[in-house]
């Protein structure tokens, strides 16, 4: 007679293939906490990257916006110099020699102007009403830069000053023009650079149709209210470019003077590339960009793999 399988050892065999159900539901919660956390972590992260490609990218493209607005700038004041009657721009330059020539032997008080010269001066070579008198440009940093009158902060945050006090930048002997322009801003590039200019380094000035052509002769640092550099030399034709430094400190000036050297007669200008600098840094961004980019997907991988390794093995540890 056959013998009949008890039922106690089936019911056995079959609840060890299943999980408790109290454990079941911890383990459901566990892995809804999980998922959570993991959701909340790749959340965090774009967050981050959104943040950091902002933080990285903002230099860059507010620079190009200035570059932009320097040139409009630039052609603007062009156009309005070929528009303007050639006897026109011989009185505002006579009177921009005229200028110059009051400033000798005034010594540092014509630093110091009362509001009647502030006016005269402002006056002058202002051709298209805006405050520019010509424009600058330094092959050694992709610089072209408008120069206005004065240096009033809004005017040095997005291009160069004409040091009040200083000769006009047109040339002529016993002349001594003094061009501002800051460094390390985030928002554009201007004079940033200009430290690492070295003797022998060319930059011109175009006033008007004339194109002014200047060689490095000597770099200075001193304190701010050492004016003793910006003298003028008797005979001599200079320009000094002025910036602040070190970096981020701004405790000291440094000053380049340039001596008036012969413009070549093929061109207008030094040549200055502002493009090449442009997308030098956008090179720059989009490879740290893209770098962040790779360790944070890397991480999300590495992070996903664990998960399902750990998942596995509770899965398995559940069913034993």
């Amino acid at each position: 007679m056959a013998r009949t399988p008890k039922k106690g050892n089936g019911m056995q065999a079959s609840g060890a293939t299943e999980m408790d159900p109290v454990e079941a539901a911890a383990q459901a919660k566990l892995k809804k906490r999980a998922n959570r956390r993991f959701v909340l972590m790749i959340i965090s992260m774009v967050v981050m990257l959104l943040v950091g490609v902002g933080l990285i990218v903002y230099p860059t493209v507010a620079d190009a916006w200035n570059r932009h607005v320097a040139s409009r700038a630039i052609a603007g004041y062009s156009e309005q110099v070929a528009n303007t009657p050639k006897e026109d721009r011989e009185g505002q330059l006579r009177k921009a020699r005229e200028y110059n020539e009051s400033l000798l032997g005034q010594g540092n008080a014509r630093f110091l102007p009362n509001e009647e010269e502030k006016k005269v001066y402002n006056s002058i070579l202002d051709v298209s009403g805006t405050g520019i008198m010509g424009y600058i440009a330094i092959p050694a940093i992709h610089a072209k830069l408008p120069i206005y009158h004065g240096t009033d902060e809004t005017v040095l945050q997005i291009a160069a000053g004409h040091y009040e006090g200083s000769s006009f930048p047109i040339g002529g002997e016993s002349t001594h023009a003094v061009i501002t322009g800051h460094t390390g801003l985030p928002s554009a590039q201007l004079f940033t650079g200009i430290d690492g200019m070295k003797k022998g380094d060319k930059f011109s000035i175009t006033v008007y149709d004339d194109v002014l052509t200047y060689e490095v002769e000597d770099r200075q640092v001193v304190l701010p209210d050492n004016v003793k550099p910006l003298a003028i030399q008797k005979g001599r034709d200079l320009v000094s470019l002025v910036t602040c430094t070190p970096y981020g400190v701004n405790s000291h000036r440094l000053i380049l003077t340039a001596h008036r050297i012969p413009t070549p007669e093929n061109k207008k200008e030094v040549e200055v590339n502002p493009e090449r600098a442009i997308m030098s840094d956008i090179a720059i961004t989009a490879f740290v960009i893209v770098g962040v980019a790779v360790c944070m997907a890397t991480i999300v991988i590495t992070q996903r793999r664990r998960r399902k390794t750990h998942a596995h093995g509770s899965h398995t540890r559940s069913r034993k």
